[in-house]
């Protein structure tokens, strides 16, 4: 199987999803292609991969390949360059982008979507969940601590939404810091009015599932009357479409990741773990090579059951299901 690792896209994102202490094994019984400048944000030379049997090549290559593999979703131009019948691996969260479910079905690609790929016991075998809390939450810090003079991060008082991992790696963060932290959990997410006053840094972790996001909203842009200027609402939960429990919340991004309503500081940043570009990098290259072994080893046609129970079909893309698996 001729295999494409793809350079990532978006302003200021230097990750890579797969380095070359991860390839050696792959590359001894398979092709694989990676861009030019793939691993440069984080300081691997193209050399590097051709020094463990990796081509050098440019993307109208990479993306001629069986399959492609990446870190975030590709984009409209990137997708004309694959073929019909290729897969793309990547974190794709085709439930909340409509835009992309309709392009991989426009162009006949297969999508192995990382986020869905789970372990025996529910899992996921490729995550940064906790790393998303900690990263995002590191970022509202600054957010807020620049907001104002004399402000002490073991004064500041967090309330965070949920409690899964994301949200616990938010927790962590606020807490070596010694900030205030409190839990909130369902009993109290409708009662947001009561828990608002006094609130420096408000924290969105609620890991709903799809049909119910973007349909509850939790904080009003009425309610923001209630926070303290300079205040941060930080949303960790975020997808293309926006679909926040908080109406004035929109995706950001890592090169321009807030923006202020009424006096309080907003970050959604679609794309949290960029912000540890290196650890993160290493982290994920280590999850998907095994995976991706098992993948280009018996080809698309006979994928492992785990992984066979999460790839959709894009002939069979429906526009009122969403999508639906091969």
């Amino acid at each position: 199987m001729r295999i494409g690792i793809a350079a990532e896209n978006r302003p200021k994102e230097k990750r890579v999803i797969l380095r070359p202490q991860e390839l050696k094994e792959l590359s001894d019984k398979h092709e694989i292609l990676v861009e030019s400048g793939a691993g440069r944000g984080i300081g691997i030379d193209d050399s590097e991969y051709q020094n463990v049997h990796v081509q050098v090549v440019n993307k109208t290559e990479v993306y001629a390949c069986d399959i492609v593999v990446r870190l975030k979703e590709p984009v409209e131009e990137e997708l004309k360059l694959m073929k019909p019948g290729s897969a793309i691996f990547s974190m794709l969260h085709l439930p909340g982008n409509r835009n992309l479910r309709d392009l991989l079905k426009k162009r006949n690609i297969f999508a192995i979507p990382m986020e869905e790929i789970k372990n025996p016991s529910g899992d996921r075998k490729i995550e940064a969940l906790h790393e998303t809390g900690y990263l995002g939450m590191k970022k509202g810090f600054e957010l807020w601590l620049t907001a104002g003079r004399y402000r002490n991060p073991q004064k500041c008082v967090v309330k965070v939404m949920g409690y899964g991992p994301v949200a616990w790696g938010a927790i962590r963060f606020a807490a070596r810091n010694f900030a205030s932290v409190t839990v909130l959990n369902k009993k109290d997410f409708y009662k947001m009015k009561k828990h608002i006053p006094g609130i420096d840094i408000l924290v969105n972790g609620i890991n709903w599932p799809m049909e119910k996001r973007g349909k509850t909203i939790l904080i009003t842009r009425k309610m923001l009357k209630l926070f303290k200027p300079g205040s941060v609402i930080l949303d960790l939960i975020s997808n293309p479409e926006g679909q926040s429990p908080i109406e004035t919340m929109h995706p950001t991004s890592i090169d321009d990741n807030s923006f202020i309503v009424d006096d309080v500081i907003h970050t959604s940043c679609w794309g949290w773990p960029g912000l540890d570009p290196v650890g993160i990098s290493k982290r994920y290259s280590i999850q998907v090579a095994p995976i991706l072994l098992e993948i280009a080893d018996g080809g698309l046609d006979i994928l492992p059951e785990y992984i066979r129970r999460v790839t959709i079909n894009p002939y069979k893309i429906s526009k009122s299901l969403g999508m639906i698996k091969i």
